[in-house]
């Protein structure tokens, strides 16, 4: 969420990114037991966008995107029409804070129960609600229960000397790193910033608050939550993170069985993977993001590594589905507090091939908005959270938060605004609609447990999904001839090609031809 997961995440995820998912099963002690397979809801399979809710869409021209102006765009994301060729094809809407706070990123709430005012009232988030689930898709609250604001009630009843709010935070009589002096002469903990209290998750009047925040905007309409700052819940204490994760987990599925849960753990592989035995639905996979160059999407696009690709995204499945049998894995590029996808990559025809790359992995993929038009930013966060670029004249443009020395008012992107990509065929927003419309046929890519299958080539994944589909990636810029297919793969014919330059694939006596930076489907 903050800066000072994002130092810690690029100083380990470097060392652990190729090794973690490779490292021997944890023992016992860990709590890792054998679980009783069961079979995951359908439902919560979907392909999720993330709105940063203050930068996307602007309804009342005072320059802050609000609620009205994200359900104006809705069917930007789906119209619900399944013949429709204008949306993306997404099911699923992760919008960052949307409750009383005094900040532009929202991440320090004063009332978990109340709308901020800039971004409208609660008639406009019941009516968004409303317009979504018309459409199909299912909108999930960004919930940082790991702290509060200053200004929230709690803490500000702390302040007073009530004791039972006291009891809501941690507290030391002396100075400490992580903890802040306040008014009563006390230290609170505030591990992102002094504005930020950390709350005491083990005190049992904290957690039924927690549980009324949840059941209250469940009964709004809500279909799940992002859950913040999962790692820090209890700071050096992964046991202690993944009881109250379980514990929460529980609470909500009690609520609604089929609501959904994706919690973040910016760190490294083995640190994400404890949390999957809470039984929470999903855990973004850092591992696999576009964040750093020794990430492996990274060095296949750049450096040719498919083979190793495959490796870690077979490893990475085993691992989370060993962990927790129901586990949903949430890929994604980039993300509000990394830096975004397209800044990364050096070409259209390579943020085209990450694209199909990650959103036909298993699990439930996130697009950050403005990544399926390349809008670039990094660096300063204010920087990665631009205004979403609808079209030429500014309608329904935010503005730019400009305070932080640094900060500039627009990013570029990889062919145009909005208007214009949905005008030209060839451009990314048109790719990525591509990309979904194809994965729609194939229920499997999502579902399926995933197995490695090796190739004389390295700059080629393969990868099969169950029994009957294999997909094959070819990470390098040029065509690959006469790829003899493994015995794994024989008997599969193609059934759709992704590629770039627009060549097609063939197999010509079990030997494969397919284009550069192209997916290749191959079927039973």
């Amino acid at each position: 969420m903050k800066n000072k997961i994002v130092l810690l995440a690029t100083a380990v995820l470097a060392l652990s990114v190729l090794t973690a998912c490779q490292q021997p099963a944890k023992s016992s002690s860990a709590a890792k037991k054998t679980e009783v397979s069961k079979k995951v809801d359908s439902s919560l399979y979907r392909n999720f966008y993330e709105v940063f809710t203050s930068s996307y869409a602007d309804s009342n021209r005072d320059g802050v995107g609000d609620l009205k102006g994200i359900t104006q765009h809705l069917d930007y994301l789906n119209t619900g029409n399944k013949s429709s060729t204008s949306d993306l094809k997404v099911q699923g809407l992760w919008m960052t804070p949307i409750f009383a706070s005094p900040s532009y990123h929202g991440y320090d709430v004063t009332n978990y129960e109340e709308i901020n005012p800039k971004f409208g009232t609660m008639a406009d988030f019941e009516n968004l609600i409303a317009q979504a689930k018309k459409r199909g898709i299912a909108v999930i609250l960004d919930m940082p229960f790991n702290h509060t604001a200053t200004d929230n009630i709690w803490f500000q009843k702390a302040l007073s000397g009530d004791k039972k709010y006291e009891a809501y935070y941690n507290w030391s009589d002396t100075a400490k790193e992580g903890y802040s002096l306040a008014s009563n002469g006390k230290y609170y903990e505030s591990e992102f910033d002094q504005s930020m209290p950390d709350l005491n998750l083990a005190n049992p009047e904290v957690k039924k608050e927690i549980a009324k925040i949840t059941k209250f905007w469940l009964d709004k309409g809500g279909s799940g939550f992002r859950l913040d700052a999962v790692g820090f819940y209890f700071s050096n204490d992964d046991k202690k993170t993944t009881a109250f994760t379980k514990w929460l987990t529980d609470t909500v599925k009690k609520q609604d069985a089929k609501a959904y849960l994706v919690g973040e753990v910016f760190s490294t592989a083995s640190a994400i993977d404890d949390v999957y035995h809470s039984g929470i639905d999903s855990l973004f996979d850092f591992p696999n993001a576009l964040q750093s160059s020794s990430s492996p999407i990274n060095s296949a696009l750049v450096l040719g590594e498919g083979d190793l690709f495959a490796q870690q995204i077979e490893a990475w499945d085993q691992e989370i589905h060993k962990d927790s049998t129901q586990a949903i894995d949430a890929p994604f590029l980039s993300n509000h507090d990394t830096d975004r996808s397209a800044t990364l990559l050096s070409s259209l025809p390579m943020k085209k091939m990450a694209a199909q790359a990650y959103l036909l992995l298993p699990g439930n993929p996130f697009i950050y908005y403005g990544e399926e038009v390349g809008l670039t930013g990094s660096g300063l966060d204010q920087n990665k959270r631009l205004p979403m670029p609808w079209d030429s004249v500014g309608t329904d443009m935010t503005k730019a938060d400009v305070a932080v020395p640094g900060a500039t008012e627009v990013a570029t992107t990889d062919g145009g605004n909005v208007a214009q990509q949905e005008a030209n065929p060839n451009s990314l927003l048109n790719w990525y609609k591509k990309i979904l419309r194809i994965k729609a046929k194939y229920p499997e890519i999502a579902k399926a447990r995933v197995k490695q299958i090796s190739v004389s080539k390295t700059n080629l994944s393969v990868l099969n999904y169950g029994k009957d589909l294999t997909l094959i990636n070819n990470f390098s810029a040029t065509e690959e001839t006469h790829v003899s297919l493994p015995k794994a793969v024989v008997g599969r014919e193609i059934a759709d090609v992704i590629s770039v330059s627009g060549k097609t694939a063939q197999i010509t006596d079990g030997k494969l031809v397919i284009p550069p930076y192209s997916t290749v489907i191959l079927k039973k």
